[in-house]
């Protein structure tokens, strides 16, 4: 690789590193700035440039609620797992403030894009997952609990 493309590519890694790390803070603290949804991540609602890749993209939530009074989600993303080439890389699972619960990472090579998540006990409101394709970006839905 020559100097003029390694510069390149250090700082577009810079560059969003600043934005992954300033985006949750954004979120929690409540003042995300209009339009990120549809530029920054995406919902079947605001799919910004994928309009056409919402149905394969976008996590489908499900709740399960326990016997026990537990609740379980489930998160599916209906997008095939084609290797490194194209594939569901990640799940998470967020609070009602986007703050981070859990995640599910996927092996490409073996694993469907489908994860399960206990909620803590007694836990209410809405819960958010992210899915991440390594194409098509970071798409966000919710459920309410």
């Amino acid at each position: 690789m020559d100097r003029r493309h390694f510069l390149k590519a250090g700082m577009g890694g810079a560059a969003a590193g600043v934005a992954a790390t300033m985006l949750p803070q954004q979120l929690m603290a409540g003042d995300a700035p209009a339009g990120m949804a549809g530029g920054v991540y995406y919902t079947a609602d605001n799919p910004g440039r994928w309009s056409k890749k919402v149905g394969s993209h976008i996590p489908r939530l499900e709740k399960v609620a326990g016997a026990d009074g537990s609740v379980t989600i489930k998160v599916m993303t209906k997008h095939g797992q084609h290797g490194y080439k194209h594939y569901i890389v990640k799940h998470q699972l967020l609070d009602a403030n986007y703050g981070f619960l859990a995640e599910t990472m996927f092996d490409p090579d073996k694993d469907e894009a489908e994860s399960e998540y206990q909620l803590p006990a007694g836990y209410k409101g809405k819960v958010y997952a992210v899915s991440l394709c390594n194409k098509h970006d970071l798409w966000l839905d919710g459920i309410e609990v």
